[in-house]
């Protein structure tokens, strides 16, 4: 669950951290929308705030860096964040599919399938008796950030370990995380997720043992 730090982003959405649980940029994007008191929040609330979690999430994802457009400066722009956020509703609505073992979204699939068909690899030379792999896309400007997260998003549903994928079972808690523990058996996003849970867990069932004593 995420923590809130401040008064507001936008007079509106609480100042937080920006979420990145394990390892996954796909995830980390999903992520970017929480509950605080009950309440959701969009932490993406501007094309600024989408700046800021770009650049976190390269310093977290340096792969991310290897998908070339053909226009290397990003121009962030309210038309941009939209398409960042109909991204990460597909990948929201398909974490849920497999978690709850749902028929998968064909909008959903859709949506990112569009954004994998303006890759493709390449060879980048960076010595001169040495290439990298890279990815391109025909996408100049968006490509660059798009690709990306529709590759994690690709790499996340077709090699990781399905079994893993996980959503926080805080019932005040909407993230989904990659459970890298020996035993994939992780329930929630966080350890102050857990102690969050289990405290209204505790007080829930004093609750109803204080009203059965006074029936």
């Amino acid at each position: 669950m995420a923590q809130q730090h401040g008064e507001s982003r936008q007079g509106h959405t609480p100042m937080m951290d920006y979420l990145f649980l394990s390892g996954v940029l796909a995830l980390d994007l999903v992520n970017t929308e929480v509950l605080v008191r009950g309440k959701g929040y969009d932490l993406l609330s501007s094309p600024e705030d989408g700046a800021h979690w770009w650049q976190e999430a390269l310093s977290h994802h340096p792969d991310g860096e290897k998908v070339k457009g053909e226009a290397q400066a990003i121009v962030w722009s309210s038309p941009l964040l939209e398409r960042i956020k109909r991204v990460r509703a597909a990948i929201r609505t398909l974490c849920t599919n497999l978690v709850e073992r749902q028929t998968f979204d064909q909008e959903a699939l859709t949506t990112l399938n569009g954004i994998l068909a303006t890759g493709y690899p390449a060879l980048d030379v960076i010595s001169e008796q040495e290439m990298v792999a890279v990815y391109r896309t025909h996408e100049a400007n968006w490509g660059a950030i798009l690709l990306p997260i529709a590759l994690s998003a690709f790499h996340l549903f077709t090699q990781a370990e399905k079994h893993r994928l996980h959503k926080c079972k805080n019932d005040r808690c909407i993230l989904f995380f990659y459970d890298t523990t020996k035993s994939a058996t992780r329930k929630w996003c966080t350890l102050d997720c857990m102690n969050r849970a289990r405290s209204l867990q505790h007080y829930r069932h004093a609750r109803g043992a204080r009203a059965y004593l006074i029936d």
